[in-house]
């Protein structure tokens, strides 16, 4: 009787009117359970949780379960990173039925993604471990893909946009890109080597299908230095600016990434040596790894990629003469760039582009420390650029890394390129003429008159 009682008292406690939406306790629940028991779905458990917590048990409809649909691109992007934890299945021959044979993955080299993740976070720097721990898995996946054949892949950064973001993975090809017809440019593009020594893959979700940008033109470097526009995550998306953009977003984008690769990629002075041809790096033999406390100067980082003209080459480019003309002696270089692995205290006096300060006088990188303990073991210094924010590079006893996350835009005030100017008036003197203007044929008509009054 007690149990009787105490149960009809709980049936009370439930139904007393709720004064917010005007129902009680027990009327949802028994809406709630009913549907589960006329639908008998296989999960029901996960709808009864769902209807609790987020509906806050108001059942309204035949749309009480019902879930709001997600944005198809968060859904794609869900799906392609959730692909990137699975194996792939293998290919069916769809004559036969039977598993297609697997190509066997292409052989690459790449940097420990997971360890310079660790060294990003040890000075607050980077992304997340669990989009990291996503950017190693489509490393590998673009790396192995035998396709594209790639013999280095490297993850050069994240690029943030207003309805979109780009990964961007740094490659080099095994097979020496050929050489593309550039017809009606004065000043032609370098293909494998300078601003495109490095070919260049982007993604907009991790898993996603990747894009391979075009190689950076003259024409787009120099027109890039010129605006300043935010990324919106189309690569086919028109570059609506002034002076005109010869290109649309994804050339644009490659713009910025040689931009920001010559100016903020660094590497620890003595790492790598000069090639005989001066322009290849190759890795000391005998270096020594400094200490954490002497990498906090700038004297001890240099610059690793060379630097990018005001032309758009790293290898100025003087036009062939005319036929018929003698080739003319080689004239003094308009403009001196700054050496391959020059330290980086000399670019706060650097006139360069690109390598400059914010303004005169003032330092052109921080760095930052993960312990202002003095004797903390396996130390992190890093290393940040103040004239691209967002690009960084990370030391720990002997290993480095550069990542760059941010929106492309260059700390430096924007100066917009006035209109091109009026056009002048006649400079000729206007002289008055005394001559008639011949005389126009007149009309049929006029004539006929004149006939008919004459006779």
């Amino acid at each position: 009787m007690a149990s009787e009682d105490a149960f009809q008292e709980a049936v009370a406690f439930l139904q007393k009117t709720n004064t917010t939406t005007g129902e009680n306790v027990y009327d949802q629940l028994a809406k709630v359970v009913g549907k589960i028991l006329e639908e008998k779905p296989a999960d029901a458990v996960d709808l009864l949780e769902t209807s609790l917590l987020v509906k806050k048990t108001a059942y309204q409809g035949e749309d009480a379960f019902a879930v709001a649909p997600a944005a198809p691109r968060s859904i794609a992007s869900a799906v392609a990173f959730k692909d990137l934890y699975s194996t792939p299945a293998p290919a069916i021959n769809e004559e036969t039925g039977e598993p297609e044979e697997v190509v066997p993955p292409n052989e690459f080299s790449t940097e420990n993604v997971l360890g310079d993740s660790s060294l990003y976070e040890a000075v607050g720097l980077g992304l997340s471990k669990t989009e990291m721990y996503g950017v190693m898995l489509a490393l590998k996946k673009l790396g192995e893909d035998p396709v594209k054949n790639l013999n280095t892949v490297r993850f050069f950064g994240k690029f943030l946009g207003t309805s979109g973001d780009y990964f961007v993975f740094e490659s080099t090809l095994k097979d020496a890109p050929e050489p593309v017809e550039e017809e009606g440019v004065a000043v032609p593009s370098e293909v494998g080597s300078g601003a495109n020594l490095y070919t260049y893959f982007v993604c907009s979700a991790l898993g996603g299908p990747f894009t391979k940008l075009p190689d950076a033109t003259p024409a787009a470097l120099a027109a890039s230095r010129a605006i300043k526009k935010y990324l919106t995550g189309d690569l086919t998306a028109a570059v609506s600016a002034y002076p005109p953009f010869p290109g649309t977003e994804g050339l644009y984008l490659r713009a910025q990434i040689a931009r920001i690769a010559s100016s903020t990629v660094v590497c620890p002075a003595g790492f790598f040596t000069l090639g005989e041809d001066g322009i290849t790096l190759d890795k000391a033999e005998e270096y020594a790894p400094a200490a954490p406390e002497d990498m906090t100067s700038l004297t001890s980082w240099c610059h690793r990629y060379a630097h990018i003209k005001t032309q758009g080459r790293c290898e100025l480019y003087v036009p062939p003469p005319p036929e018929g003309e003698e080739e003319a002696p080689p004239a003094e270089e308009p403009e001196t760039s700054p050496a391959l692995l020059s330290t980086l205290d000399l670019d706060a006096e650097s006139g360069a582009i690109d390598w400059a300060s914010v303004a005169s006088g003032d330092a052109a990188w921080a760095t930052v420390t993960s312990s202002k303990v003095a004797g903390v073991k396996y130390q992190v210094v890093g290393l940040k650029s103040l004239v691209w924010p967002g690009a960084v590079a990370v030391y720990s006893a002997g290993s480095f890394s550069n990542c760059y996350v941010g929106y492309g835009l260059k700390n430096a005030p924007f100066v917009p390129t006035p209109p091109p100017p009026i056009s002048a008036e006649y400079a000729g003197l206007m002289q008055e003429s005394s001559e008639l203007p011949p005389r126009p044929d007149e009309p049929a008509d006029s004539v006929a008159g004149s006939d008919v009054a004459g006779a």
